[in-house]
């Protein structure tokens, strides 16, 4: 009797879901918030600089403030201290966020790594004392008697060798 495949295609298989850590929710978080804050930031430099821009130009010709050229250099000048200056806090903030990742690191190596390095060294030293323990206890002596039996093996044969030659 043949096999009829059924009409219903098999499911796709889903992936498996991964649970993420507090941690490393935490961290996501802090990341988005961050990065929305730095582009908050960014536009409203932006739009202020627009808003100064178009304040400049007005006055400019007005005739009541400096030269449309020089209005152009100030507000580049003054862009650029902000964006330095937006620049080095964010760099501040990452620096204080590395300081933070290697002193968890070193608590890791500290609490984690290090207990079970001295563990592994215990093992490694029983495991050298067993063989030792062997080796002086088991296979010495076996190589000795080995020996000792090998020549008196030789001996007999010897013996037995000249007893032949004899007859």
């Amino acid at each position: 009797m043949p096999v009829t495949e059924s009409p219903v295609p098999p499911e796709p298989e889903t992936p498996p879901i991964v649970e993420l850590s507090p941690a490393e929710l935490r961290a996501r978080r802090l990341l988005i918030t961050g990065l929305v804050v730095a582009g908050l930031l960014l536009l409203g430099l932006v739009v202020l600089l627009v808003f100064l821009s178009v304040d400049a130009y007005q006055s400019a010709y007005a005739g009541t403030g400096p030269s449309p050229g020089a209005v152009v250099v100030e507000l580049l000048r003054d862009a650029a201290i902000i964006f330095v200056a937006f620049e080095t806090l964010i760099i501040g903030v990452l620096l204080i966020i590395l300081m933070l990742q290697v002193q968890s690191l070193v608590v890791l190596l500290r609490d984690e790594i290090k207990p079970m390095l001295e563990a592994t060294n215990e093992t490694l030293a029983t495991v050298r004392g067993t063989a030792q323990f062997v080796s002086h206890n088991v296979v010495s002596p076996v190589m000795k008697w080995s020996g000792y039996l090998a020549g008196l093996h030789r001996v007999v044969r010897e013996i037995s060798g000249l007893r032949e030659n004899e007859e």
